[in-house]
């Protein structure tokens, strides 16, 4: 007889729920850390200052911390907890997709993040484990939905169960309508971690090459943030109002200090698009598009 199979059902849809919160000074600092250099992200008193779209994918790694925290973070355990399945040997971050429902205060805010597990599935060599989360104000009016997609590597004897948010997205046949190229820095993940993410793996030596890496490797966050920076300075004018939703897969590592290849094809109110890394020509961003609100008339 084979081993029993482990029923995942039983860890689903439960709501965990925990207190996040930002500032002024945490906006600017992740604009920052995603190589942000204009000047309606990172200059507190241009006219126009807003939230970087995508801010809100850090929230749960800080908590209500305004100091280093450690990782993984207090807050970190607060969320949806993974299931509990034999022969899991490490997590891997596999996809995210991030939809703004409303507009940040730029002046900060305490608030709430929600989550729970919605899915767990048999993927290759191990399971994809997807989270949904809510980020409320303390009205309970949701301001962002953020879908989280986790391969757990060698998770073994279980049941799928729940549903999956992931999707093939396929490249169109003809050549990219633009391609913007995103530097990185050398130190590009030194700036990125004081948003809260204080994997070691991004910045010691020594921890990255006992996780298998021969140097420490840019936040997959990091690379995700670019390559949103591009598509909304190519296609919106730098306006975050235009921005609705990105959804992304985590396809390889990227180097700090590796230039960003973005590749986007237009197709109404959707681009498509995936990101290489130009040092080796690896895609590191894929099964991606970024969803665009219309433009608004004044």
């Amino acid at each position: 007889m084979g081993e029993e199979l482990t029923e995942t059902e039983p860890f689903l849809n439960k709501w965990y729920e925990q207190k996040v919160s930002y500032n002024k000074r945490d906006l600017l600092t992740y604009a920052v850390g995603i190589g942000c250099d204009d000047m309606n992200f990172v200059y507190e008193h241009d006219e126009n200052f807003a939230a970087f779209p995508t801010y809100p994918i850090v929230l749960n790694f800080k908590g209500t911390d305004q100091d280093v925290v450690s990782f993984p973070s207090e807050a970190m355990t607060e969320g949806a907890p993974m299931p509990g399945l034999s022969g899991v040997k490490v997590a891997l971050d596999g996809e995210r997709c991030i939809e703004k429902i409303a507009d940040l205060d730029v002046d900060g805010a305490d608030l709430i993040c929600k989550s729970r597990l919605i899915g767990v599935h048999k993927r290759g060599s191990g399971a994809s484990v997807e989270t949904e989360a809510l980020i409320q104000d303390q009205s309970g009016k949701t301001l962002y939905k953020i879908t989280s997609g986790a391969f757990l590597v060698g998770a073994k004897n279980f049941k799928d169960s729940g549903i999956t948010n992931s999707e093939k997205v396929t490249i169109p046949s003809r050549a990219p309508d633009s391609v913007v190229e995103v530097p990185t820095s050398k130190t590009q993940a030194h700036i990125y971690r004081l948003s809260g993410d204080y994997n070691p793996l991004h910045i010691a030596q020594d921890f990255a090459m006992m996780s298998g890496f021969k140097e420490p490797i840019l936040h997959g966050l990091c690379s995700y943030g670019m390559t949103a920076r591009a598509v909304l300075k190519q296609y919106c004018d730098n306006d975050p109002k235009q921005f609705k939703m990105i959804k992304a897969r985590f396809a390889k590592p990227v180097i700090p200090g590796d230039t960003l290849v973005v590749e986007m094809w237009k197709e109404g109110n959707k681009v498509i698009l995936q990101t290489k890394s130009k040092a080796s020509g690896a895609v590191c961003i894929n099964n991606a598009y970024v969803l665009l609100n219309p433009k608004s008339s004044l």
